[in-house]
């Protein structure tokens, strides 16, 4: 709890200190609950809304719980230049990297990880968005499960969803979104 809420701290100064240049306006998530793990793979836009080039640090929050084991296989990729970016520095509780923008324009970065579920439980954190001091101008989330998955309780109520022979989907479309809670999803397997 200690490290959360420091990592918090650190994230919120940050964001602070080039809140002004930076502004995080969107975000598209897929979501996977297989075989005892959680597959988070999402693309974040993030905007340079200053005259000046940016470069900074920003901090990429994991859940915490006894449900939850270590995340592991962490990639992150700068999708407008094409290259892989480098962690900076990775804690169990998330990791920072860098953004370099140059005045007035969008950076797209693909995040993707997978963490242990010692549980019925899984978690996205989405209430960071608040030390941005906007919400997000679009949000989009989607979770797939095999059909062994059965979903006793979202969080966030799905605005559709979708049950193939071996698969099941829900998709999610806020917008102006800023959340007042994390994405949680209790389920069972069959």
């Amino acid at each position: 709890m200690r490290f959360s809420s420091v990592s918090l701290i650190i994230l919120f100064f940050s964001i602070e200190i080039y809140c002004h240049s930076l502004e995080f306006i969107r975000e598209d998530v897929a979501f996977t609950i297989q075989d005892s793990f959680f597959y988070v793979d999402g693309i974040y836009y993030i905007c340079n809304v200053s005259d000046k080039p940016v470069n900074n640090m920003l901090y990429y929050p994991f859940p915490e719980d006894s449900l939850y084991g270590e995340v592991d296989s962490v990639l992150i990729y700068n999708l407008i230049d094409s290259i892989p970016e480098e962690i900076i520095k990775r804690k169990t509780t998330g990791f920072f990297f860098n953004v370099s923008l140059e005045p007035f324009r969008v950076g797209k970065y693909r995040i993707f990880y997978k963490q242990k579920l010692y549980g019925n439980k899984a978690e996205y954190i989405l209430t960071t968005v608040k030390y941005w001091r906007k919400p997000l101008q679009i949000a989009n989330f989607q979770l797939g499960t095999s059909n062994n998955i059965e979903i006793d309780s979202l969080s966030y109520k799905p605005d559709s969803s979708y049950v193939g022979q071996n698969k099941r989907k829900y998709f999610w479309y806020r917008s102006n979104f800023m959340p007042d809670r994390n994405f949680i999803i209790l389920f069972d397997r069959k």
